[in-house]
């Protein structure tokens, strides 16, 4: 469906905090004006400051401040002071977050037949795969391999162990595997519009039952600007890396889990239209569990084999 490719140094690097519990989301800098008198005229801040919109009980839209956006520019938000409805309401001050880097041609739309992410059933393990792992003195040391006999009787599944993980817990970036499955810095994409479906299902089991794994969406909101552009990135420039996800516990034994968008509740963002990267993350210094028949939904989860 969607052969992207990228060095697995960019899910690495966008991935690595995904477990640490940010204070919020990306700042935007937007801002909110008060009540003017009647009549009164808006009062402009300074550099960097919240101006004074006057929109109070005259006319509306009487206040000719400009509210400030706080991006460091006196009355550099796009709303106007005093642009309520109504004489004597607040008018809304303008925020100014800047473009995104999905923006327009930046999002590849993703029709109701884009579903499937991947069944392993293809010749060698996906490129789309990374993982990440603190282990010492060689990270990353231990990969995703592609291994026979998947879920549903299926020919191949996608299995992800190690030992001796620095958790975050620990002090360390933890565990993790990687979907890449928008980014592709060549032909200007970073994003995928999601809007046709409802969520993300698959099945998985693990070496040991009970053991826990944070399904995650990257999406552009928490994910870091790119210190290099050719690695991809995404919007946030402040408190990043705390993506929208969910924990779920696995059986030994292969089983099939569905997350909603709108389920994913942890984070400092929400699932909208638009996201980067799936992935899952072990919170265990020995982890050991398997993936398969990965694809996205609406409405009811399929409960068969991903196609072809």
């Amino acid at each position: 469906m969607r052969n992207f490719t990228l060095k697995n140094c960019t899910f690495i690097s966008s991935l690595l905090a995904m477990f640490a519990v940010a204070a919020s989301a990306c700042s935007t800098g937007s801002s909110s004006p008060t009540t003017g008198t009647a009549g009164s005229s808006g009062t402009p801040g300074t550099a960097g400051s919240t101006g004074t919109a006057g929109s109070g009980t005259g006319t509306a839209g009487s206040g000719t401040g400009t509210a400030g956006s706080g991006t460091g520019t006196a009355g550099s938000g796009t709303g106007a002071a005093g642009s309520s409805a109504a004489a004597g309401s607040t008018g809304t001050a303008g925020s100014s977050s800047g473009p995104s880097v999905c923006d327009g041609a930046g999002t590849h739309v993703l029709t109701s037949a884009d579903g499937k992410v991947d069944n392993f059933e293809g010749a060698t393990l996906s490129t789309g795969w990374s993982t990440f792992n603190d282990v010492q003195p060689t990270m990353n040391a231990f990969k995703m391999t592609q291994e026979a006999g998947g879920a549903l009787n299926t020919g191949h599944y996608g299995h992800y162990a190690g030992t001796g993980a620095r958790t975050t817990a620990m002090g360390g970036f933890g565990v993790g595997a990687i979907y890449n499955e928008a980014i592709d810095v060549t032909n200007g994409i970073y994003c995928v519009d999601i809007s046709a479906f409802d969520g993300i299902t698959f099945w998985a089991k693990a070496a040991t039952a009970g053991s826990k794994i944070d399904v995650n969406f990257v999406v552009p909101e928490t994910n870091a600007v790119a210190t290099n552009p050719a690695l991809g990135g995404g919007d946030c420039t402040k408190s990043c890396y705390n993506h929208p996800r969910k924990t779920i516990t696995l059986t030994a034994d292969w089983a099939q889990y569905s997350v909603a968008f709108a389920d994913a509740a942890g984070g400092s963002a929400k699932v909208t239209t638009r996201i980067q990267e799936l992935g899952w993350l072990s919170p265990d210094a020995n982890w050991d569990f398997s993936l398969d028949e990965i694809q996205l939904y609406k409405g009811t989860p399929p409960t068969g084999p991903v196609g072809p």
